[in-house]
């Protein structure tokens, strides 16, 4: 009788020791066992929040560029931007900005080598293309700039002006039928545009017709 009473308590001390320490589970009572996964989890959420808090700051220096450009206050627009490149270096769509601004202000060598690093870190975005083609174009770099219009069309050939920019191109490198072709395409789209019909009576008149035998 006596050794029955001895187990039944040496088992509800054990029991209250198991529901003290949570031994069964591996944690003590108020206070969390981070196991492998818990931590993996916890270090993961703590970098996706990390990344959205960049991500948002980002985007609000962005708009304050923006806004800057349409104040006409450029030379402040770029210092913004040259400072994001310091805090975003690795943000494609901080060089595709600081590109665009140059090449608006038709500073087109600092253009196509900051256009060529948003192409580089981000070589499947069309408007980085077309934008990098547009730099090559106004350097007359006609070889330059078809490639980039060509892979800018290859992410998205319903943007008439990536034709339109295309002919513009070939235009350049005296591809006249191949430029037709082009502008052909831009009017498909934009059958109304006044310069893409001028574009293409300019081509028609380049091209040469065989003589009549």
């Amino acid at each position: 009788m006596i050794q029955i009473v001895l187990v039944l308590i040496l088992a509800a001390i054990i029991f209250i020791l198991f529901k003290k320490f949570n031994l069964v589970f591996g944690e003590e009572e108020g206070l969390e066992v981070k196991t492998p996964v818990a931590t993996k989890m916890q270090a993961y959420t703590k970098v996706r929040e990390e990344r959205i808090k960049r991500k948002l700051e980002l985007d609000k220096a962005l708009e304050k560029v923006k806004s800057l450009k349409r104040q006409g206050q450029r030379e402040k627009a770029e210092k913004v931007l040259l400072k994001l490149l310091t805090l975003f270096d690795k943000k494609p769509e901080v060089f595709y900005e600081l590109g665009l601004l140059y090449l608006e202000d038709k500073k087109y060598k600092n253009a196509i080598s900051t256009l060529n690093v948003a192409v580089s870190r981000d070589s499947e975005n069309g408007f980085y293309h077309h934008a990098l083609g547009l730099a090559y174009l106004k350097s007359q770099e006609y070889r330059q700039a078809a490639e980039h219009f060509d892979q800018a069309l290859h992410f998205n050939n319903t943007i008439a002006y990536r034709w339109a920019d295309l002919a513009l191109s070939l235009i350049g490198l005296e591809r006249f039928k191949e430029a037709k072709e082009a502008i052909a395409k831009a009017l498909e789209i934009e059958p109304h545009n006044i310069r893409y019909r001028a574009i293409l009576e300019s081509v028609e008149k380049k091209i040469v017709k065989p003589q009549e035998e």
